[in-house]
């Protein structure tokens, strides 16, 4: 699956993610009675499905496992539904009437490990970067503590705890 997709045309990439983008709408829309309820529950579930990249790469490292196909594949993935997921979150954030703080920053933080990631993701975005910028921001996407700032933000914000 990943040869046959990674050697696919423009086209086919584009459909599919077209085809995810849908089953989102859709999700949304069923999930629960208004929009702004809905597009929150789409965030969660693309935001457990996206972060679980982050467990599995440390297990592989735990465990030496070299499938780098099946990672190098995984990581895209874990791009692409970061993307979706931060429109989703922004789209969250328009149509619902509850802000804070804590969510405003919890936002930001998402969109700055969001920019990072993309940033990453497409090299042909750092070729003007100087190496150490492109180190500085592989540095601060990855910092984890950014990530667990972002994860306490947003449930202090939903007043979880």
């Amino acid at each position: 699956m990943y040869r046959y997709f990674s050697s696919a045309d423009i086209r086919l990439k584009t459909l599919l993610i077209l085809a995810l983008i849908l089953a989102c709408i859709l999700f949304a829309y069923w999930s629960d009675y208004n929009l702004a309820t809905g597009s929150g529950n789409l965030c969660m579930v693309l935001f457990i499905a996206a972060q679980s990249y982050i467990p599995a790469k440390y297990l592989r490292l735990f465990f030496m496992l070299k499938d780098d196909a099946f990672f190098a594949t995984f990581l895209r993935v874990h791009c692409w539904i970061n993307i979706i997921l931060f429109v989703a979150a922004c789209l969250h954030c328009y149509v619902t009437h509850w802000h804070n703080t804590y969510l405003w920053v919890a936002l930001i933080l998402m969109g700055w490990l969001t920019f990072g990631g993309v940033v990453l993701r497409f090299k042909y975005l750092m070729d003007g970067l100087h190496p150490v910028v492109g180190k500085g921001l592989y540095f601060l996407h990855t910092q984890m503590v950014v990530f667990f700032i972002m994860c306490l933000c947003l449930l202090k914000g939903h007043y979880v705890f």
